[in-house]
């Protein structure tokens, strides 16, 4: 079938009247004829769009009439212009005014004409609200989206299909150092170092060629030549016809993050005060050289180091001084390995060297020589200089052991054996360590099932007033006499029991045992007229720091209706360095109550006198070692004076230990001091033993005085 032939201008003209009514009647747009101001003639669509019918518009109302007031100048101008031939034809927007007073958004298209003779426009005008909405709708969106991305404080960017950057907002024009007017139309090779670029380039391809999402971590170069840790956030984005457009893409600054767990990973793993790798990264580092010379057949040798003396200098110079030694402590021991081994602290003043390849003792003996040579020498400190040495103990794989665990463990047992061998030395690992150890285990395990079965008893040890010779009070003393062993030496138990935390519970068995005596001896001394009789119960500092037993202790007290005045409490020297607030709290608490407090073995320590009177102490106990040579040596004697006044000034007591002969009781004696305790007098009893000793002709006599 043929395609219909364009019709002729004549036939056109011929059906004119037809084609104008129907264009003149149609319901979609709107027509009209405006001459000398006035509506000669509207159609139904556009009376209906203003809210009128066509007879109350043609004829009365004027374009203006139905022109929003913010638009009637364009109107006007626009009218003017081809009313006077300036212009043929004008289209242009506006707001009409509807009649009741609303507004609708129209488009209108106008011709000048002559109609009547006269100047005339005949025109269309359309009603475009829906689409001037939708536009606005649009642009709205539009705005937000572009202000939402300016104001993410993340730099974005676009890309076209190309690479090209098509735009950026305000955050990555300041991360990059380039403005986005500089950087639309240009790649990644234009603004990023060459590797870097490349890197950029391959992945914006990969994402090219399979469209999506694409998440990966990088790095960004700042304008100073910098380079900041980033993660992309990239995503494609389609064409309106469905073909890729490109890329948009979020840069996340991950530097602080990484910074953040990287120092989080080196806290975990390292020391924080000497840097050193810590107890796990060094296990980690031994089990990771265990498995490599299992897989080859090689040795290593571990080597476990005690700082000797290094309380004494803790304690006396502070624990910033004692901080700057263990720092200088494990410079000098790096120093003194290859860059292979691994230097660890383990904590408080013990270190570990890990030696691995090294099948030759001499060269084992060699570090270690070494090590101790570089730690024997001064450690300047803020005051005055200060010299530790060190103890060390060698165990190697697979001779000595093959797991980490076991090899710690005989690597520390070697050390001890340092220690005991005087110091400043090192000693290898041997299997009579290990029987030792053994025998401490087994100790440890018949401690317990001693505790258990109330196999501690307590022996006392009267401390008599020099003056007088009257027992005033009696040091409780733990005893074990175990089935098989026989009795067990409180030297050998009692640090035991501090190692495995038994000491509580030892302590505990001590006190109600003494509590009671105590008890009974004072309502003895209050029905004979006898003078009262103070029972001494030693409370170690471990007992101090953890533990609630100091409220267990008074209110067992109450309990048996024993006045705390009744007992005394022996603390080391230690305990008063110890600088934790809640030690002085507890020990306050119990001297609040009654308590006596007696520092037990003066002189022994590095006690700064403010401590005596901070802690209120009532009572000095002068030690056996300042005692023993009284009569003998000149500087014990001066000491032992010097004690005796010192505390006599401070409002205290002296209690001197360890007197054994009427020579060294004259010295104190005449030195002024209060009380004394020591074998001269007697050694320590089972309770019924004491009761005789103070019930003895009814009086103290028989007693040196």
């Amino acid at each position: 079938m043929d395609a219909p032939q364009p019709a002729p201008l004549a036939h056109l003209l011929n059906q004119a009247g037809e084609l104008l009514r129907g264009l003149l009647e149609n319901e979609l747009i709107g027509v009209y004829v405006i001459q000398n101001g006035r509506f000669r003639y509207v159609n139904g669509r556009l009376a209906e769009i203003f809210g009128y019918a066509p007879g109350e518009v043609a004829g009365h109302l004027g374009p203006l009439d139905l022109t929003a007031a913010g638009h009637r100048d364009l109107a006007r101008r626009e009218i003017d212009r081809r009313v006077d031939g300036g212009t043929v034809s004008a289209h242009y927007a506006f707001d009409g005014l509807r009649k009741d007073g609303g507004l609708v958004h129209v488009e209108v298209f106008g011709v000048r004409t002559t109609f009547d003779g006269h100047p005339a426009i005949i025109g269309m005008l359309m009603d475009i609200s829906d689409r001037r909405a939708a536009e606005r709708a649009a642009e709205e969106q539009l705005r937000f989206i572009g202000r939402l991305v300016e104001t993410i404080p993340n730099p974005v960017f676009y890309k076209d299909a190309e690479g090209r950057y098509l735009g950026c907002n305000q955050a990555f024009e300041q991360y990059i150092g380039i403005a986005r007017d500089e950087l639309v139309g240009r790649s990644v090779f234009d603004i990023s170092p060459p590797d870097l670029a490349a890197r950029y380039h391959a992945a914006d391809q990969a994402l090219f060629d399979k469209p999506g999402t694409q998440t990966y971590e990088a790095s960004v170069a700042w304008p100073d030549g910098s380079r900041r840790d980033v993660v992309f956030y990239k995503a494609t984005f389609d064409k309106a016809d469905g073909s890729l457009g490109g890329l948009v893409g979020v840069i996340l600054d991950i530097t602080e993050r990484k910074r953040t767990e990287e120092l989080v990973w080196r806290q975990a793993n390292h020391d924080l005060l000497t840097g050193l790798p810590n107890r796990r990264l060094f296990r980690d580092r031994l089990e990771h050289e265990l498995r490599t010379a299992h897989r080859h057949g090689d040795t290593l040798a571990l080597l476990f180091i005690d700082l000797d003396r290094f309380k004494e200098v803790n304690d006396a110079h502070g624990h910033d001084a004692g901080d700057q030694l263990l720092v200088e402590a494990g410079r000098r021991i790096r120093s003194c390995v290859r860059e292979s081994d691994t230097v660890g602290r383990l904590g408080g003043d013990e270190f570990t060297v890990l030696l691995p390849g090294l099948d030759d003792p001499i060269h084992v003996e060699r570090i270690a020589e070494e090590i101790i040579q570089a730690l024997s020498g001064p450690i300047v400190l803020p005051n005055e200089p200060a010299y530790v040495s060190a103890s060390i103990g060698i165990a190697s794989y697979p001779q000595d052991a093959e797991r980490a665990e076991d090899l710690m463990k005989c690597a520390d047992q070697a050390m001890y054996a340092a220690k005991a061998n005087g110091r400043n030395r090192f000693s290898y690992f041997t299997p009579a360590l290990q029987q030792k150890a053994l025998e401490q285990l087994h100790l440890g395990n018949d401690l317990r099932a001693a505790l258990a079965a109330g196999q501690i008893g307590v022996h006392y040890q009267p401390i008599v007033e020099l003056a007088t010779g009257r027992v005033v009070k009696a040091e409780a003393l733990a005893r074990w006499h175990h089935p098989l062993r026989g009795a067990v030496s409180p030297a050998q138990f009692i640090p035991v029991a501090e190692e495995i935390g038994l000491i509580h519970a030892l302590g505990d068995q001590v006190f109600r045992q003494a509590a009671a005596a105590a008890l009974r001896w004072y309502r003895d001394a209050a029905a004979s007229g006898r003078g009262p009789v103070k029972v001494s119960v030693n409370k170690s500092p471990r007992q101090f720091v953890t533990g609630s037993c100091h409220e267990d202790w008074l209110d067992h007290l109450t309990a048996i209706g024993l006045p705390a005045e009744a007992i005394v409490l022996e603390i080391t020297e230690s305990l008063l360095l110890d600088e934790r607030p809640e030690i002085r709290e507890k020990l306050m608490q119990m001297k609040e109550r009654g308590i006596e407090v007696s520092l037990d073995d003066f002189g022994t320590g590095y006690s700064a006198m403010a401590y005596l009177k901070r802690f209120d102490i009532d009572t000095l106990k002068i030690d056996q070692s300042f005692v023993r040579d009284l009569e003998t040596d000149e500087s014990d004697r001066a000491i032992a004076e010097a004690i005796i006044a010192m505390a006599h000034k401070l409002g205290m007591r002296v209690v001197a230990e360890g007197i054994e002969t009427r020579g060294q009781l004259d010295v104190l004696t005449r030195s002024g001091c209060d009380m004394g305790q020591g074998y001269l007098f007697a050694r320590p009893m089972a309770e019924a033993a004491f009761d005789d000793f103070l019930t003895r002709d009814g009086s103290p006599g028989g007693r040196p005085a």
